[in-house]
Order: structure tokens, then C-alpha cells, then sequence
């Protein structure tokens, strides 16, 4: 339909990122994003003969303000390079239609009184403001969570080509509603035919109720334990000849109410909806041989070698003769002549190395790990037994040094800085203590005399100062600034729908980007003939003088008033200032004025955008 493509930004300002599903067949749906404010928005092209009116619907349901509608945003039209193409920005579609929904199972009966008591209390605000859906059907529907969103306000209605109003639209919206709950518990529709050009030829359509002697058939007849309410309802609005149906959205709240919260998945059938699994504990290895590793298991660690301490290494058993052997100078080298026959302490061999010991060791003294020399295995000589050896008596042993007594390492010395610490604290409170008995009983020092009593000085021939030069006590009060506290837009059509008045803080919200507007008329500046002016009233905070009114547009020409008054009497009051509308329109005043407040009064439409139009980004005083 249109040449719009990923990243086309539209109006400058809504980037496109992805196609999103729609059910109109004379529109093209976009997800997008709002580059001035960070938020994602929904863009619908709309083409056809009745772009124009759903354009004026869409206007019209921008005014129209409830968190269970679906927000309309921007209006306008645009090129983007293969004609001119009509637009409408909306909020985001979010959730799950009701078609998706019931295509899922049947709803509980006690959240189809909720789902549809929703929608009904969004329309019933819709229709106090004036504005009908008219194309009310399960895919205008969306539960989010716990919300439920209308969508379509106006523009489906508008594309449809479906015009009515007065009781005549609230009552079509009254038995789409109980229609819709009849959808939800039995999965048919038993509304108007939804086989219509309007609708896209591959959007999902429900099938049709079946029908008996008295009309559609009863919901009791087609689910065991319905609500009798519902029931009743549903009776009343497509049997007989429809005189008790619901003629406003708010008698399908009357019967549905009270609901309870909105729930998607409570209102989903117990087949439907996901069992809770139970947690099984199991091994995620499985059985497996006694004493194996398991994957993924480090291979066992390695002996720990500790550091030798430098201390000759015990053996178990050794007794007097470890020491004795300790004590014994080195044995000499070389081959070593055998002991006497018998003799069981030197029996072995004596010469080469012994159990891995460095060749010349002596007899039973190998070396430990640590390379120290172990204690020789054998009976010690008996005390005071000359030992002998085959070329004489062996050597005395030395005196006892203690070879095998181990010092202790001595403990470092230090000075223990806790009794220091503490020391210093007490010290510390202490004089802190005197400081403030000391403060406490010191006598109170004379106040200083901030006003003295003037002396009496002689007369002076001087001429007095200058009564008219402030003096040093004297101070300035200080100067208000003129703050905006609320605006408004001022239609003096009693039963009008207003100049967008859900807008009116956009005139002040320190935002260039967004503004107020208002409606567009045609043929006639003078606001289509319809009334000879209308306004917006500005009140401050407080009282304070003003001395420039600046008005930030999107708007050339017209005629403007600006009027230090009120709202009851807006074309009353002091004249301020007069002019045409511009970009940038500024009344600069010759002497600041006290306001309250002020009124921009209008007495001919400006052009935006080729229409007849005030579009007022930002008021601005000073």
C-alpha cells in the first residue's frame, strides 16, 4: 500500500522498525518508535474513500481519555513518495486479542463478566464524551496481564464506513458487548455478520451462533453450570424482539458487576493451561561403578612435600643408640675391614654404598629424604663398654651436645599496642569531659546589641542626607516571578466537545515538541462559522507582574487578543496586546502588569499545515 520500509521516519519524528498484524483491509499496520519522547507507538496507513472520515473519528476519539482505551496519539497525512497517504499514531498494541484467547480454549464464565465489564465501563466513558466504536468485535478486544485495552476507537468505525449516533450508537455498542461475552463461552458470534470488505480476507472470523425458534441459541444450552446472569443477559439481547436488551454500555456494567481481577490464564480451561511439574531428584550421571570418577572429576592431588625445618629427622625405635650414632664423627672413607664373626650389631656388608646412601658411609647410617643421616638400626654399646674394632678401640664418642634436643625458635619481642589505645582514648574523653563541664559552668557572655541605644549628638549646621537614598538597613522585598499553575482550553459552545481539551498541558509542559491544538475547520477562519471565538486561559500561582507573553506555534496568520481576565469573562478585562499569529509571537508590554491570570482569545483561525488550525507548542511569561 505504501513504500514505508524498516527505518522510514515519518513526520520526522516515528521511526519504523517491523510490519504488525491488523484485520482492516484498507490499512497498513507499522510497530514504530517516538524519537522525541522514547516510547514505542503503533502507525496505521489507512487509504480508501473513507480515510477522510475515519481521519475526523480519530480526532475525535483523541479526546477521549481512560487507561482500558487505546490511546490515539498523532492524526495527519503525509508522502512518502507514492502519493499522499492518511496516518494515525496510537499507542502500542499489547497482549492477546480475545481471538487469540478463545482460540486457546474457552473462558471461565467469571472472567468473561470481567473481560466484558472492562470494556463496557471504557465505552460507557467513550459515549459520555460523545464517541461510539461501532466496530466492536473479539480482535478490538486485548487482555494485557490484568488490563484490558479496546482498540479501534473511531478509526475502525471510520473505515468501516458505519456512521450513527445518539442512542442509536450506544445501543450497537451495548450488543457488540454481549456478544463478545457470548464469544468467550462459546466460541461463536452472535453479533452483526462479520463477513464484511472492511475486514481483511485472511483475518480470523468466528463462526456465527446457531440459531433456533427464538433466535440465537441460549448459553445455558451449550455450557453445563453457565452464569444464570450472563444467561439472562445473553436472553434478553438476541431472543424476543430485543426490547429488554441493554441500550447503553453502562446496563451491560449494571448486569456484569461486580467482577473480579483479569486474569488470561485463570480464564483458560484446567486442558489448557500448563500442569505444575514436580521437582525429581536424580543424578544426571547415573549408577556407576564403586570407586569410579565421576566426569569431570581432577585426578587426586599429588603427595604435599613439606619444607625439612633444618632439625636432624627422628626415627621410631631408635633409642640410645640414635643419639649415640648421632654423636659419632664422620666415619672415614674407603673400604672398611670385616667385623668379628658373630658380632650382630655390625653383621652386612661394610664397604659401597648402603640402601642408597653415597659409597663410604658408614655401617646403618643411610640418609634420609631431607639428605641428613639416619640414625643407624642396632643395639647401642652398653654404658661404659669400650667399643672395639679390628684395628683398635673405637674412638670415645664427644661430649653430649644435645644433637637431638630441639631449641624452640624464640618469640618475637613487640610492644602490645592495645593498652597504648586504649590509654589515649580515656585520656581523650576525659579532656573532652573537662572541656564540657568547663563550657557548662562558665559564666554567659552579654548578648551583642544589635540595635543601640542612639547618643544625643550636638547640632550640626549640616544639611540632612537625602531622605530619598535607601539606607543600609533598608532591604528589597523580592521580586515574584510570574509561574504557570494550569491552563485550560475556553469553548463558549455549551453542548461542544471543547478544543481538545485533554491537550491543554501541553501548552506549558516546558516541551517544544508537543502542543496544543485546536479542532480543524474548513471553509472558514472564523472557527466554520460555528461560534465567533474561542481561547485559553492561563493562571499563575500567585500574583506577579508580567512583562513579555511569548506563544511558541506551528501556525501562521489568524488573529489573536491577549486580555488580563479571567475564564468567566473572557473577552472582558484590560486589552493587553493584538496581533496575527507567527513561529515565534511575542507581546512585549511597555509597563510590567500585576496578573493572576490571562486569557489568549481567538477570533480568527490561523493555518497549519494548509488546514485551519492553532497548533501552541509553548506559553512562555516573563
Amino acid at each position: 500500500m505504501t513504500t514505508a520500509q524498516p527505518g522510514t521516519v515519518v513526520v520526522d519524528r516515528y521511526r519504523l522498525s517491523q510490519p504488525a498484524a491488523t484485520d482492516l483491509a484498507p490499512a497498513e499496520a507499522w510497530e514504530a518508535h517516538d524519537q522525541i519522547l522514547d516510547r514505542p507507538v503503533r502507525v496505521t496507513f489507512i487509504t480508501g474513500p473513507h480515510a477522510p472520515a475515519a481521519l475526523d473519528a480519530a480526532r475525535r476519539a483523541a479526546l477521549v481519555t481512560d487507561p482500558r482505551l487505546c490511546r490515539v496519539l498523532d492524526v495527519g497525512n503525509l508522502d512518502l513518495g507514492s502519493g499522499p497517504r492518511a496516518y494515525v499514531i496510537t499507542e502500542p498494541y499489547t497482549g492477546s486479542s480475545l481471538t487469540e484467547i478463545v482460540s486457546g480454549g474457552l473462558v471461565d464464565p467469571q472472567q468473561a463478566r470481567a473481560v466484558v465489564g472492562e470494556a463496557a465501563a471504557a465505552l460507557e466513558t467513550a459515549r459520555r464524551r460523545g464517541v461510539h466504536h461501532l466496530a466492536l468485535r473479539p480482535e478490538a478486544v486485548r487482555v494485557d496481564g490484568h488490563r484490558v485495552v479496546v482498540t479501534g476507537l473511531g478509526l475502525d468505525a471510520g473505515l468501516a464506513g458505519v456512521e450513527a449516533t445518539g442512542d442509536a450508537a450506544a445501543a450497537a455498542d451495548a450488543r457488540a458487548l454481549v456478544a463478545l461475552a457470548y464469544y468467550a463461552l462459546t466460541a461463536r458470534w452472535a453479533g452483526a455478520s462479520l463477513d464484511v470488505p472492511w475486514i481483511a480476507a485472511d483475518a480470523v472470523r468466528p463462526l456465527p451462533a446457531q440459531q433456533d425458534v427464538s433466535g440465537v441459541v441460549p448459553v445455558s444450552t451449550l455450557v453445563p453450570h453457565v452464569d444464570a446472569e450472563l444467561d439472562a443477559l445473553v436472553r434478553r439481547t438476541f431472543t424476543g424482539d430485543g426490547s429488554e436488551a441493554p441500550a447503553t454500555p453502562a446496563d451491560v456494567v449494571a448486569a456484569l458487576e461486580p467482577w473480579g481481577e483479569v486474569s488470561v490464564v485463570a480464564s483458560l480451561p484446567g486442558f489448557v493451561q500448563r500442569p505444575a511439574e514436580q521437582p525429581v531428584r536424580s543424578s544426571v550421571f547415573g549408577a556407576m561403578a564403586p570407586g569410579a570418577a565421576r566426569p569431570g572429576t581432577p585426578p587426586p592431588a599429588p603427595p604435599v612435600r613439606r619444607p625439612n625445618p633444618g632439625r636432624i629427622a627422628r626415627a621410631a625405635g631408635v633409642g640410645a643408640a640414635g643419639g649415640y650414632a648421632a654423636g659419632q664423627a664422620q666415619a672415614p672413607t674407603g673400604p672398611v675391614p670385616p667385623p668379628p664373626a658373630g658380632d650382630p650389631a655390625t653383621t652386612g656388608p661394610v664397604t659401597g654404598p648402603l640402601n642408597g646412601g653415597p659409597a663410604g658411609t658408614a655401617p646403618g647410617q643411610g640418609h634420609a629424604a631431607g639428605g641428613y643421616p639416619t640414625a643407624a638400626f642396632g643395639a647401642a654399646p652398653p654404658t661404659g663398654q669400650q667399643q672395639t674394632a679390628p684395628h683398635g678401640p673405637v674412638p670415645p664418642p664427644p661430649p653430649e651436645t644435645g644433637g637431638f634436643a630441639t631449641t624452640p625458635a624464640p618469640r618475637r619481642k613487640g610492644v602490645n599496642p592495645t593498652p597504648v589505645v586504649l590509654g589515649l582514648v580515656i585520656v581523650g574523653v576525659i579532656a573532652g569531659a573537662l572541656w564540657a563541664v568547663g563550657q557548662a559552668l562558665a559564666p554567659f557572655e552579654p548578648a551583642i546589641e544589635t540595635n543601640p541605644t542612639p547618643t544625643v549628638a550636638a547640632e550640626s549646621t549640616e544639611e540632612p542626607a537625602d531622605q530619598g537614598s535607601p539606607t543600609p538597613e533598608e532591604t528589597e522585598e523580592p521580586q515574584v516571578r510570574p509561574v504557570i499553575e494550569s491552563g485550560d482550553q475556553l469553548d463558549p459552545l455549551v453542548d461542544g466537545d471543547g478544543e481538545h481539551p485533554e491537550a491543554v498541558e501541553r501548552a506549558y509542559d516546558a516541551d517544544p515538541s508537543t502542543f496544543w491544538f485546536t479542532r480543524t475547520y474548513y471553509n472558514n477562519p472564523v472557527w466554520g462559522g460555528f461560534k465567533t471565538g474561542a481561547g485559553y486561559v492561563v493562571n499563575l500561582r500567585e500574583p506577579a507582574p508580567v512583562s513579555k507573553i511569548q506563544l511558541n506555534t506551528n501556525s501562521e496568520g489568524g488573529a489573536w487578543e491577549i486580555r488580563a481576565t479571567t475564564a468567566e469573562d473572557p473577552q472582558g478585562g484590560t486589552l493587553l496586546g493584538s496581533g496575527a499569529f507567527s513561529e515565534m509571537t511575542e507581546l512585549t508590554l511597555e509597563q510590567p502588569e500585576v496578573l493572576t491570570s490571562f486569557v489568549i482569545w481567538i477570533t480568527e483561525l490561523p493555518t497549519s499545515d494548509g488546514e485551519f488550525r492553532l497548533e501552541l507548542n509553548e506559553i512562555v511569561v516573563s
